[in-house]
């Protein structure tokens, strides 16, 4: 697995505070370990027959792999195409963002965004629900 310089909590913690989001422990773990790159497993199953191929984890801090805090700030907090406070940590080969909800009514939730479905009116609505948290997420990888 290729990956990103490496990260510390301080630099976690920083990112929370510059972004006023709290990332979950598994969020946290997964990034000080791997800090963004190209994933050994690759593949998220949608069902037995079909899957999506991770293009990249986004880094933290490091722009090597794309960037958490760019992405962030430019789709949710310039651009608002994602709603607040739901940030995209992988993308696919078509250009789909695999996000992770830091919302209280849906913490840790793992989305995926297709592009090709959105919505300028209501921004939730090409959300797709994948896994109630982010470790459910990466276990299911193959």
């Amino acid at each position: 697995m290729e990956i990103s310089e490496p990260i510390y909590l301080e630099d976690l913690i920083k990112v929370e505070d510059e972004l006023n989001i709290k990332f979950s422990s598994d969020f946290k773990e997964h990034y000080i370990e791997y800090n963004g790159g190209y994933p050994e497993r690759d593949l998220y199953p949608w069902n037995d027959t079909e899957t999506t191929t991770i293009n990249t984890f986004f880094s933290i801090k490091y722009k090597g792999f794309g960037n958490v805090e760019s992405t962030y700030k430019d789709l949710v907090i310039l651009e608002q195409y994602l709603p607040e406070k739901i940030m995209p940590f992988a993308d696919d080969d078509g250009g789909n963002f695999f996000c992770v909800s830091f919302r209280d009514a849906d913490y840790n939730h793992v989305y995926y965004c297709n592009n090709d479905h959105y919505n300028v009116i209501d921004n939730e609505e090409y959300l797709t629900f994948l896994k109630g948290s982010f470790g459910e997420f990466l276990n299911c990888l193959i």
